[in-house]
Order: structure tokens, then sequence, then C-alpha cells
């Protein structure tokens, strides 16, 4: 008797069942532009002047960086 481990609903043959895209995809892009939103007000704009300007343009890579991170997660796990 071979014993299997995991998902017994799947032969092992078989491709796995895709997931549709739901809410997951959407609050990751919402997530997306919040980041990059962020990343443009520290960079382009005197919304955050209180900061020492080191900081702004440190956080606002940052969360530019992370941004585009994200979005290539989404993409790559949309496929």
């Amino acid at each position: 008797m071979k014993q299997r481990y995991g998902r017994y609903d799947e032969e092992e043959n078989e491709e796995p069942k895709r997931r549709p895209l739901g809410m997951n995809v959407v609050l990751g892009m919402i997530m997306i532009a919040i980041y990059l939103g962020m990343a443009y007000l520290l960079l382009f704009t005197t919304f955050f002047s209180n900061l020492y300007d080191i900081v702004r343009y440190i956080m606002g890579v940052v969360f530019a960086v992370y941004g585009v991170f994200r979005g290539y997660r989404l993409f790559v796990g949309m496929k």
C-alpha cells in the first residue's frame, strides 16, 4: 500500500488546480498603490517636510522598492 501525504483529492500526475483570482489580488493591488503613493509623497512633495530630508528620501526609496517588489510578487503569483 502506497502511503500518501498532503491533499488526497489530487492525483499525482495531475497539475494542481488554479485558484480563481479574488480579493487577495484586489487587496494586493490596493496595497501596492498605497506603497507607491507613499513613496511619491515622501520623495516629490513637501507633505512630510517636518522630517529630515535624508530620512524622507530613505523612507521614500524603501516604500518604492517594496511597492515594486510586491507588484512583482503579485504578477508572478497570478500566473
